[in-house]
């Protein structure tokens, strides 16, 4: 499995919602998205590569109030259920966004993950 779709799978054992490893065409809200932010991956030092991601909190945009509260909720949830390797830098602030036609109210955390570069975990993969 990737880093993120370990991640998606622990915080779907840690709470009651949906989450998403990658962007789809339809949300269930509310829910988290994880996508890879920008630089994706970098090396190390010390045979660590560091990986970043953004974890998208997303909600109904409908009733303004109590979206930014969820979104409150959902980006303390990030922050304070991350497994062993993941660090949260910091979240960002509510915002519209549209997706296939739907409008939410959303809010990005960024997080890092670090993983030990010793030896390739594909090798032998080939295109």
């Amino acid at each position: 499995m990737t880093p993120w779709e370990d991640l998606a799978d622990h915080w779907r054992t840690e709470g009651e919602l949906q989450v998403y490893d990658t962007m789809t065409e339809q949300l269930d809200v509310p829910c988290l998205v994880i996508m890879p932010d920008e630089p994706w991956i970098e090396p190390g030092g010390f045979s660590i590569d560091t990986e970043r991601y953004l974890a998208y909190a997303v909600t109904s945009a409908s009733t303004a109030p109590a979206s930014q509260r969820m979104l409150h909720t959902l980006l303390h949830f990030i922050r304070h259920h991350l497994p062993e390797g993941w660090d949260f830098v910091s979240a960002g602030a509510p915002s519209q966004r549209e997706h296939q036609g739907a409008t939410y109210m959303a809010a990005e955390s960024r997080l890092t993950f670090n993983q030990c570069t010793d030896g390739d975990p594909y090798e032998g993969v080939s295109s």
